[in-house]
């Protein structure tokens, strides 16, 4: 096969997978955004019953429940973006093969054969 055609198909996988990471990122762009509008349409709909005294404490308990339900997720989440566990996703299934094979070997965990 010629180099340009190499690098023909090089080219091309390299635009697909450039592609694949656009329609990706907007995809969970498009997710998140109208699931954040669904979600601050709730809680104006809950703070308004609040202020208008519609329904005596049934907006203050919605709120509170999604804001202590929802305030660990995204401290969860942060600290596992700034601490790279989103970086190789991958890397835990294969650590747990690797486990598995050992145990399969008769070996135990964490000890090394040399």
């Amino acid at each position: 096969m010629s180099t340009r055609r190499l690098r023909a198909i090089r080219g091309r996988r390299g635009d697909q997978s450039l592609l694949r990471t656009i329609v990706t990122i907007g995809f969970a762009v498009a997710v998140l955004v109208i699931a954040g509008l669904g979600f601050t349409y709730k809680m104006t709909e809950f703070v308004m019953t609040i202020v208008n005294d519609d329904i005596a404490g049934f907006g203050a308990a919605a709120v509170g429940v999604y804001l202590i339900g929802m305030l660990p997720i995204v401290f969860l989440t942060l600290w596992a973006v700034m601490t790279g566990k989103f970086r190789d996703v991958e890397q835990p299934k294969f650590r747990m093969l690797e486990l598995d094979r050992e145990i399969e070997r008769g070996g135990e965990l964490g000890s090394h054969h040399g």
